[in-house]
């Protein structure tokens, strides 16, 4: 199948072509067609029969996986507590049963960043070079340019997934019931530039949003809550996430004044219920997923208003049902 743009050097083998021995506790072996043997630093167990492998290479250096079948079924419903979580960017996420958001560490230092920002000037005045004077062949300082630059982008994705991971083994093991946003990431990152008739507005200030709603890959954390739920026996279900944000937790109330500016602090402006904004969130999407039914919802309709509190037992306007001629 076709890869997407800027996908990572993989080459794919069959199980069957591939053979595994370890050599001790840290290191191993694989055999590869063409290759022979090859050495690999032994990350954590096989645990199952190899189906396939794949040789990929990123800006840290050449690695192997192995997908295999462990023979393992999903856990039985673990009976623990249900929480909401809700996924942002002060507060990488913030669960409805703590009292402190989880904060995911700088992807990248600040020394870091400023080198990943020299290289990525370097890197320009060296592509502008090898247009106008090399007809556009790369160089090798360019070419090293780019991996230094690749090796910056791989530390840094490998300490999001670190964190991603931790968090979402963690809300699956100590979970019955997670509750979280459908948010629509494509659609939120979206640039404001515009066009050339209707430039937008904030263009720079948009576009470091959209980096740091990117940063906290909303999307991964779903995908591996999905699969981690159904490991260790809790269920997640989605909900819509319209005005999560605005909606008083205590009395269920709907109001954009409780919520002035982009403060940290959620006043009710009708009970006068205070908590932090995110907690408050947390605890609106917990309680719309206890009210929605299956494993995952992938509604977008927008939740009535009429609500009692969310401690208590939520009720919802009725359908009327048509009348039967008797």
């Amino acid at each position: 199948m076709p890869k997407k743009r800027g996908h990572r050097l993989s080459i794919p083998f069959p199980g069957q072509a591939v053979e595994v021995r370890k050599l001790n506790r840290k290191w191993a072996e694989v055999r590869i067609p063409k290759l022979g043997w090859l050495r690999f630093r032994l990350s954590r167990a096989v645990g199952g029969s190899i189906r396939n492998a794949t040789i990929s290479r990123d800006g840290n250096g050449w690695h192997v996986s192995f997908g295999v079948h462990s023979g393992r079924k999903p856990d039985a419903p673990n009976g623990l507590p249900a929480c909401g979580v809700d996924f942002g960017v002060t507060s990488s996420a913030y669960v409805s049963t703590e009292t402190a958001p989880r904060l995911m560490p700088p992807s990248l230092t600040e020394s870091e960043k400023a080198r990943l920002k020299h290289l990525e000037q370097k890197k320009a005045r060296q592509v502008t070079y090898a247009k106008k004077r090399n007809g556009g062949k790369y160089s090798r300082r360019l070419r090293r340019t780019l991996g230094q630059i690749g090796k910056l982008k791989s530390r840094q994705a490998n300490r999001r997934q670190d964190f991603t991971h931790k968090l979402t083994t963690d809300l699956a093991k100590n979970h019955g019931l997670i509750g979280i946003e459908d948010l629509r990431v494509k659609n939120m990152t979206k640039s404001a530039k515009g066009t050339v008739e209707m430039p937008g507005k904030n263009v720079r200030a948009k576009a470091g949003l959209n980096r740091s709603v990117l940063d906290n890959i909303p999307g991964e954390r779903r995908r591996q809550l999905e699969y981690k739920s159904r490991l260790y026996g809790s269920e997640l279900r989605a909900v819509p996430p319209f005005h999560t944000s605005q909606t008083c937790a205590d009395c269920g109330v709907v109001d954009p004044g409780s919520r002035k500016g982009c403060g940290r602090l959620f006043a009710c402006v009708h009970c006068g219920h205070e908590d932090d904004a995110d907690h408050n969130a947390s605890m609106e999407i917990e309680a719309r997923a206890r009210r929605t039914g299956g494993t995952v919802t992938n509604s977008t309709r927008s939740t009535p208003r009429m609500r009692v509190p969310a401690t208590g037992q939520r009720r919802t306007r009725e359908t009327p049902q048509p009348a039967h001629a008797s």
